[in-house]
């Protein structure tokens, strides 16, 4: 696993037998993301009320002010989790010399790179896994009758919904994958340009 400060690394080289897919450059990705992220955040937070989160919360001053300073810390926790998920899926387990995470300031971006070929499936299980570990199943276990003392169940539906909220690009990139890319073909970023050709 390597470590970046910057633009997404550019190590690739597509010859003729590679395709680029249709997509936009990051900034107009966002525009068409945002609108995806906030219904996807409403429909996870209209979850966690269906599962019955309790109506307030009793707080002294001092618990406040941690619950307060925990909800501030989450931002930059997820971030981090969020592209280890990511990162896990890679060949591996995100371990190789082919992952890299970074952080592009200039564009308030954070991501974890796969600098090799995947298989179709598994670049769009990179794009859905922290999707699914912290929206998706701590909101399938509450359903479930999963019990939390009531400061624990608003901090990991804060988290939840928070994710929900994050991922827009991640939810782009799997509808321009699943819409454009054959099931039997390979994926390979070219910095954030994406390109397949057949298995």
């Amino acid at each position: 696993m390597r470590f970046k400060l910057g633009p997404i690394p550019d190590e690739f080289t597509p010859d003729s037998s590679w395709r680029p897919i249709r997509e936009p450059s990051p900034l107009v990705m966002q525009f068409f993301a945002t609108p995806m992220a906030l219904g996807m955040a409403f429909v996870v937070g209209y979850g966690w009320h269906w599962v019955g989160m309790p109506a307030s919360l009793q707080f002294d001053v001092h618990d406040a002010a941690v619950f307060l300073f925990a909800l501030v810390l989450s931002f930059p926790a997820l971030v981090v989790v969020h592209e280890l998920l990511h990162a896990a899926v890679h060949p591996g387990w995100g371990l190789s010399h082919c992952t890299i995470l970074g952080a592009w300031p200039r564009r308030l971006l954070f991501y974890a790179h796969y600098s090799g070929p995947l298989s179709r499936n598994r670049f769009l299980c990179v794009f859905a896994m922290p999707f699914l570990v912290i929206t998706v199943l701590p909101l399938g276990m509450a359903a479930c009758g999963l019990k939390l003392p009531d400061t624990m169940k608003w901090a990991v539906a804060w988290v939840s919904t928070l994710n929900a909220l994050a991922a827009g690009g991640d939810y782009f990139g799997i509808l321009l994958i699943s819409l454009q890319v054959p099931q039997a073909a390979i994926v390979q970023n070219q910095s954030w340009r994406t390109y397949w050709k057949p298995a």
